[in-house]
């Protein structure tokens, strides 16, 4: 049986961060795996313009071609329509039925998953690891997590998270004015950027 790490979300772009927190939950959490799973259609950002799935997904390609223990998975774009974390686990076990899953996200997001689609659905089929920060509220975090746990049965681990500051909103928005902001993407996907002229 293989622990697959699963890192999902719109990669608009994939930035250093996210490779970063891959790599922390791969060695601290000793997983076989980690899956990069781009979203078709966000449902929760319905407010702004996304980049085609099919650059997002080219793009978390070459951000992680070099490195044997990640693999890109576009289960979510395949599916089409609005990704949902849920349907996504579903199909994915049906592609892995003898492994076990770790959805990785960040500690904000565990303190709001019940909004999410079916959050009952996520945790029968996946261990939690929520990645946090230094500045994250420990007692805040401690009580959602005993709450989950006692409401859903669910498995939730912390993760310890690397201290990075970088996000794919200030990347978009300068990528062409800042060359330091360009090097928070990984360099095959700058290039990529360009070559398309994504932003």
């Amino acid at each position: 049986m293989s622990k697959i790490g699963i890192m999902g979300g719109t990669f608009d772009p994939i930035h250093i961060g996210h490779i970063q927190l891959a790599n922390q939950a791969l060695t601290e959490k000793e997983l076989d795996f980690i899956l990069f799973v781009p979203n078709h259609t966000p449902w929760m950002k319905h407010d702004r313009a996304v980049t085609k799935a099919e650059h997002r997904a080219a793009m978390v390609e070459l951000a992680i071609e070099d490195n044997p223990a990640f693999k890109l998975s576009i289960v979510e774009i395949d599916a089409g329509g609005n990704s949902y974390t849920w349907q996504t686990l579903e199909k994915l076990k049906e592609q892995y039925p003898e492994d076990e899953f770790f959805f990785i996200l960040g500690a904000d997001s565990l303190l709001s998953i019940e909004k999410w689609a079916h959050p009952e659905k996520i945790f029968i089929n996946a261990v939690i690891l929520a990645a946090v920060r230094d500045d994250c509220d420990k007692a805040k975090l401690d009580k959602q997590k005993e709450k989950l746990t006692e409401k859903y049965h669910a498995r939730i681990q912390l993760l310890s998270m690397p201290p990075m500051d970088v996000s794919s909103t200030k990347i978009r928005q300068e990528f062409y004015n800042d060359s330091q902001i360009r090097n928070l993407v990984p360099e095959k996907t700058a290039t990529y950027i360009l070559q398309n002229h994504l932003y």
